[in-house]
């Protein structure tokens, strides 16, 4: 049976103001091989978590497929739009790798 792999990844959000209370955040994971699969960039917690209602929460899943990788280290973004609310004046963003949260990051709304 395979050991389950802990996967640790760096998270950078980045939130700049669109127009109105539109958002477009942008989160970048460092990746370390090239068995990283992106997946979608979606607005809501990863799946099994809860969290509080001040926080915009975005999860960008990957999928690591194993097998011979090659040790590349490298960012992946993308970037989704998102409403502000005031009583959401922060937004999380959480790397998720085969269901399982390996990195995250923090930021304020600019004002």
């Amino acid at each position: 049976m395979a050991e389950a792999v802990e996967h640790k990844l760096k998270v950078v959000l980045a939130i700049k103001w669109n127009h109105g209370n539109i958002y477009e955040a942008t989160v970048t994971v460092t990746v370390t091989d090239s068995c990283y699969v992106p997946g979608d960039l979606k607005i809501g917690l990863p799946p099994g978590m809860a969290g509080i209602p001040e926080i915009e929460y975005l999860t960008f899943s990957f999928t690591h497929k194993g097998g011979i990788c090659s040790d590349i280290t490298k960012p992946i973004a993308k970037t989704i739009q998102v409403p502000f609310s005031a009583a959401k004046p922060n937004a999380t963003a959480y790397a998720v790798v085969d269901g399982k949260v390996a990195g995250q990051d923090t930021k304020p709304f600019p004002k």
